[in-house]
């Protein structure tokens, strides 16, 4: 019984103790609100203030020479963090070090700084040092592969990469020769990756040129299949080189490449031709693929816009027409599939005419994100594709993708285009924020390759209010640029009424406040009437372009605010004393009118609602936030009851739901017992009055009791003890 004693005052001393931290009792931390005026990032407010394409061409090359490369010893980045930190243990591949030459290239073409040309030379003698296979023809995939034999494997598309690369640094420094190395790609493309029983390239060999994998080699498909990508590239690179240098050879199987892509990689979607699959087998079959990856009958818009590419440098060497045919399918298969028509954009892929992902954690829900890399491979695409055609219809394309990307992808304040955002082109998440060096290279390489037309640049085109009403006067605003200046910026417009269409032109003046914008403003309309424009801009040469086409509906505003609550503040529970303050958030679908009125009406316990207007602090996407402080002057017990309602110029009703709050009690701290309080509870220690009575009787009865059962064990160890043996010896 003692004993259970000393182990219950050892438990209540530990409660003592760890209660004891809390010292004398403390305020409760509360969750503040901090409220602050809207801010709007201004360009002026930028690092970057950039303004036009050749700007923002000017702007990413800066990033990609200061950010990616490092000019010591040539070493270029995979990646740059979000903020910009130094990257380690993601070492780049091949195809890394070509985009950065390649942009490093055109941003000497551009600004003629001869840094750039140093840079660029120590980058592909990096490339060589850390790439090139001294033993076996052909440059090595990448350094980071788990997977020696993956990393050390050689394929078409590396090859070409390589070759360019060493090409481009060649152009930029006279004293340079990779003679050597280029033809070392060469070879490794020509003698070991070609399939000269099917045509094509395989998709892989090993570092000794053998296609033995040993049966490790992590890849989705057959070494000796096909990947569109890789078939692309390589078939690119032959016609190239086969046309500079009279090989017959090389065009020969440059021919071949594209005939086997035209044979057996075309995806058709119900007798629908939705553009080329991702790999076939060696001879054009299905590749055998686990059913968590991406299939080979995937059709991904990025490396179809290299296929693209492919078949228009097949059109311009060699003049046969079918190859300009197919590309033109293509990419008008693309556009009926992949573009997002109610957000603009490109999506990655489709299986089976549906956006698909790989089914990992990797790519959950990832379907309809806006990879940067793939707008600027569609923008080169569509580049090569108008240079081909002259169709006007391919820079409008251009021009639409290329202003998603500059208003939602660029780095306003550390500079460089993001990942990728989602379907509207938002970027929430932090890895999203990262900056690739290919996409910076890619992007540098549009932007500055559409400006180089010399056509005027027509871009942000909109209407203010974006949704009229009949009672609003309709405002067009465009952007228009161009390198000789502009002349005249119209508007043509059709404005439909049921029987009637009216077609009017009118000019858009240029505003004296932001250089680039032109614009003017129209009578409203009737309810009803719908709108088509495009907008025609010419510049001082005689250059003309036509962005469009466009539309709006005027219409009367019957759609009342949508109003939804966002949080209270202090979040976690709100007591006596503290300051309650409510979040709600209201937006307009579609965009029509302005709030002339929003508040909040709440009441305490019986009492009558009482309103109070609400105070915008914050946009948050399509919301705008308001707060409203009920103040601190509440009881235990209160119950707050409280909505929200809100008015649009136009008189629409929008109302939230009712909400109730109950006002808890302060916080209750239990001062902790000192040791002797602890002690004298369980008797330890004297204490007058009762405790020590009831202490010295519960000592006696213990005593008694322990005597009691010391008597009752001596006699139950008498009854079983052995009965003695008598001793003989002494008889």
């Amino acid at each position: 019984m003692y004993k259970k004693l000393i182990v219950a005052a050892i438990l209540i001393a530990l409660v003592a103790t760890s209660t004891s931290n809390v010292g004398s009792p403390q305020k409760r931390e509360t969750p503040l609100l901090l409220v602050e005026s809207p801010s709007v990032v201004t360009q002026e407010q930028t690092q970057y203030n950039v303004s036009s394409y050749q700007e923002f061409a000017v702007a990413t090359s800066d990033v990609l020479a200061n950010r990616l490369v490092l000019w010591n010893d040539g070493t270029v980045w995979y990646y740059g963090y979000p903020d910009w930190g130094p990257v380690f243990g993601w070492a780049p591949s091949v195809a890394d070090y070509y985009w950065a030459i390649s942009g490093l290239a055109r941003a000497y073409d551009m600004t003629g700084n001869a840094t750039l040309s140093v840079i660029a030379s120590r980058v592909a003698n990096k490339m060589v040092s850390a790439f090139m296979d001294t033993q076996y023809p052909g440059f090595f995939v990448n350094l980071y592969n788990p997977n020696e034999l993956i990393a050390q494997s050689k394929r078409p598309g590396v090859q070409a990469y390589a070759y360019y690369a060493l090409a481009t640094a060649e152009s930029l420094n006279s004293s340079l020769d990779f003679t050597t190395e280029k033809q070392n790609a060469l070879t490794c493309l020509t003698d070991t990756l070609y399939d000269s029983t099917y045509g094509g390239f395989r998709f892989l060999t090993y570092r000794n040129c053998t296609l033995d994998d040993e049966g490790d080699t992590l890849e989705l498909y057959p070494n000796d299949g096909k990947r569109l990508d890789h078939l692309a590239l390589a078939a690119s690179l032959l016609f190239d080189v086969g046309n500079s240098t009279s090989n017959s050879t090389m065009l020969s199987q440059a021919e071949s490449s594209l005939s086997f892509m035209i044979s057996n990689m075309p995806y058709y979607n119900n007798s629908i031709y939705g553009g080329f699959q991702l790999a076939t087998n060696r001879t054009g079959g299905e590749p055998s693929v686990p059913s968590t990856e991406r299939p080979g009958r995937s059709v991904t818009t990025d490396i179809n816009a290299m296929a693209i590419r492919a078949l228009l440098k097949g059109y311009e060497v060699t003049g046969n027409s079918t190859y300009l045919e197919w590309a033109e399918d293509t990419h008008d298969a693309l556009l009926t599939g992949h573009w997002d028509t109610d957000n603009g954009g490109w999506y990655a892929e489709l299986v089976d005419g549906e956006l698909w992902a790989p089914p990992d954690s990797d790519y959950e829900d990832t379907e309809d994100y806006k990879y940067s890399e793939i707008q600027f491979q569609m923008v080169l695409a569509e580049e090569l594709l108008y240079e081909a055609t002259d169709n006007l219809f391919y820079i409008r394309l251009v021009i639409d993708t290329l202003d998603i990307a500059l208003a939602k992808l660029w780095d306003k304040v550390g500079g460089g285009f993001y990942a990728n955002g989602d379907r509207t082109f938002e970027v929430f998440a932090d890895d999203w924020k990262s900056h690739y060096t290919g996409v910076q290279s890619l992007a540098l390489l549009s932007l500055e390759r559409v400006w180089g037309y010399g056509l005027p640049i027509v871009s942000y085109v909109r209407v203010a209010p974006t949704n009229p009403r009949p009672t609003d006067p309709v405002t067009f605003v465009v952007t228009a640029t161009d390198d000789d200046g502009i002349d005249t910026v119209l508007v043509n417009y059709t404005s439909s009424l049921p029987g009637s269409d009216n077609v009017t032109i009118i000019e858009l003046l240029p505003n004296p406040e932001f250089g680039g914008v032109y614009n003017a403003t129209i009578e409203p309309l009737a309810n009803g009437t719908r709108v088509n424009f495009v907008i025609i801009a010419n510049d001082t040469l005689g250059n003309v372009f036509i962005a469009g086409s466009y539309f709006f509906i005027s219409r009367v505003d019957v759609w009342g605010p949508v109003v939804l609550w966002r949080a209270i503040y202090p979040s976690d529970e709100v007591r006596v004393g503290d300051t309650v303050v409510v979040e709600f958030g209201t937006y307009e679908f579609p965009t029509h009118s302005t709030l002339e009125m929003f508040q909040i009406y709440w009441k305490v316990n019986a009492a009558a609602y009482v309103p109070m207007n609400m105070t915008a602090v914050d946009v948050d996407g399509q919301y705008i936030v308001w707060v409203a402080n009920l103040g601190s002057d509440f009881r235990e017990g209160d119950v707050i009851s409280y909505y929200c309602l809100a008015v649009d110029e136009s008189g629409n009703t929008g109302q939230s739901a009712f909400y109730r709050l109950t006002i808890l009690g302060p916080v209750i701290f239990v001062t902790p017992w000192s040791p002797w309080q602890v002690a004298a509870t369980i008797g330890l220690v004297a204490a007058p009055g009762v405790g020590y009575g009831l202490t010295r009787i519960r000592r006696q009865r213990a005593m008694a009791t322990q005597r009691e059962l010391k008597k009752e064990a001596r006699k139950r160890s008498r009854k079983k003890r052995p009965r003695r043996v008598r001793s003989t010896r002494s008889a």
